[in-house]
């Protein structure tokens, strides 16, 4: 693979990256302190950004700079890893809610079974007064 080929695989995943998150050139731009102009060259693969604007580039895509060089990254790809992404989102939220149940319903246990009062400590027993009859 030539120069040519891969600034034409690096445009095509800076804009693949900018447009799965909704942003317009303008915007992707602005995060990484470029013209327009010049991110639209580097999306058409007509121009090759310095090392640092590399960095720029990834940083506001929140991505690692070389996934921006990896040529199997489709658009069908990334939309695969968005939803996995998500996925482990919502399964770790599931995850979280469910412990937190299971730790509270433990907690409500213990208070039971102790017969704890909401303050943490067991209520004291009233000692009844033993008076002898005469």
């Amino acid at each position: 693979m030539g120069g040519k080929e891969i600034r034409a695989v690096f445009g095509k995943n800076v804009k693949v990256y900018r447009n799965r998150r909704s942003w317009s050139q303008a915007d992707l731009a602005e995060y990484a302190n470029i013209s327009i102009n010049f991110l639209g060259d580097i999306e058409r693969g007509k121009k090759w950004p310095h090392p640092e604007t590399l960095t720029k580039l990834a940083d506001a895509l929140e991505i690692k700079v070389f996934e921006l060089f990896i040529e199997e990254d489709t658009e069908t790809n990334l939309e695969t890893k968005t939803l996995m992404g998500r996925f482990v989102k919502d399964v770790s939220l599931t995850i979280n809610k469910s412990l937190s149940l299971s730790v509270n319903q433990s907690i409500e246990y213990i208070r039971k079974q102790y017969r704890l009062v909401e303050k943490g400590l067991p209520k004291a027993k009233k000692q009844r007064r033993h008076t002898q009859k005469k």
